[in-house]
Order: C-alpha cells, then structure tokens, then sequence
C-alpha cells in the first residue's frame, strides 16, 4: 500500500472492542482477515486486540511481534547480564585486587545504552512499513486508508477516533 491516500489514525484501547469495522480493510492489501495486534507486554504474554487487517498488513504485524520477541528474549537477558559484569567488576575492585580500567565501565555502559535503545526498533519498524501496533493504550494506524477511516468514523459516532 503506497502512502498517497492514507492518514495516520489512533484508537484508545478501550474503545476497540465496541468498535463497528467497516467491510473494506483499514490496513494492508488482499483478504480481509482478524489479526491479533499484540499489547507490548512481556514477550511470552498472549494479550493482544482482534482487528480486522489486510494479509500484508497481517505479515507486518508478525515481524513487528518476532522483534518484539528478540528483543525480550535475547537483547533483554543481555542486558541485564552486562550490567550484573559492571557491577561484579565494581564490587571486586572495591573488595578485592582487581584494578580494572575506567575506560571498561564507559565502553560496558555505553554497549548497554545502545542495547536497551535497541528496545525502540520493532515500533519503528512499525512506523515506517506502515503496520498497525500498539503502544501507550492507543492501537495505531500509521497508514491507514482514509476512506475507510471516514467510514469508521461514520460507524462509531461516539468513538474517539484520533486522526
């Protein structure tokens, strides 16, 4: 789906489930189908809200939720593993006789800060190809069709929709 005709919308979640969809897709091309738009919890939760997406739109909301996954999965424990070396390094030269430099700490805590940015990625990723995600209790469309839009608008007058 090309950018031209299309705005970006976003929905509260609290409003999705009493939402009244109209018959064409409001993302992606081909067939209409129910997607489950995963929440952004932990990686192993299964919470996520059925919308109605075309199959390409269906494909990008699997590649956002498998770098969801990596992220959670390997980047975090990483992480976290960084720090817990700073810190066994720090204690050790403050107990023991281990000198370690100072430059180690600036390149351990920088390595960290990028990995923890790496958390950014699948939202962005998002974002630019277009795909329906989830984050701050807002479902959103970053290109969603804008006639179809104006008919959901139509569909659920009390609804706030944000375009």
């Amino acid at each position: 789906m090309d950018k031209q005709g299309t705005t970006a919308v976003r929905i509260g979640l609290h409003e999705v489930s009493g939402l009244r969809w109209p018959k064409q897709v409001i993302a992606g091309d081909g067939r209409r189908r129910d997607v489950a738009v995963p929440l952004p919890r932990l990686p192993w939760s299964q919470a996520a809200v059925s919308i109605p997406l075309g199959e390409t739109a269906a494909a990008g909301v699997a590649r956002v939720t498998r770098l969801r996954k990596v992220f959670g999965f390997v980047v975090a424990p990483v992480i976290v593993l960084l720090f817990v070396l700073a810190d066994v390094l720090l204690l050790w030269a403050r107990i023991g006789d281990l000198n370690p430099p100072g430059s180690l700490f600036a390149v351990l805590g920088l390595v960290g800060v990028v990995l923890i940015l790496t958390g950014l990625i699948p939202d962005a990723v998002a974002r630019a190809t277009g795909t329906p995600y989830v984050t701050r209790n807002m479902l959103r469309f970053p290109r969603a069709r804008a006639e179809v839009v104006a008919q959901l608008i139509k569909l659920n007058p009390k609804a706030a929709i944000e375009t």
